[in-house]
């Protein structure tokens, strides 16, 4: 009976550590405007290609934003902001385990 114990406390002590590993990625960036300035609150929109599932955050003070535990695959990036064009990075590629910087420049206008 002991033996049987210490061996399903070794299985479960010899699988803990793949528990930890994730196969996701981070994207992140600034938003800005033409004379390069930081845009802060600006809604961020991460939108997965294959399944269209949406994630949305908010740039900061200092204009930037970031998404952690992003699945690997193709991502399109909008930001928008009253007073500004939609900004849009299409086709982003994300791999696993990356720091994918995406950059996005708004410019005066109507939100489209």
């Amino acid at each position: 009976m002991r033996t049987r114990i210490l061996q399903v406390l070794y299985l479960l002590m010899a699988a803990f550590p793949s528990w930890a590993q994730f196969e996701t990625s981070t994207v992140l960036g600034a938003v800005k405007d033409r004379s390069d300035a930081v845009v802060a609150g600006a809604q961020v929109i991460l939108t997965n290609i294959e399944t269209n599932i949406s994630s949305t955050k908010t740039s900061d003070e200092n204009g930037n934003y970031e998404f952690v535990n992003v699945r690997p695959g193709r991502y399109k990036v909008t930001a928008e902001k009253a007073g500004f064009s939609t900004a849009l990075a299409d086709n982003v590629q994300v791999n696993v385990t990356a720091r994918q910087r995406v950059d996005l420049i708004l410019s005066v206008g109507q939100v489209t």
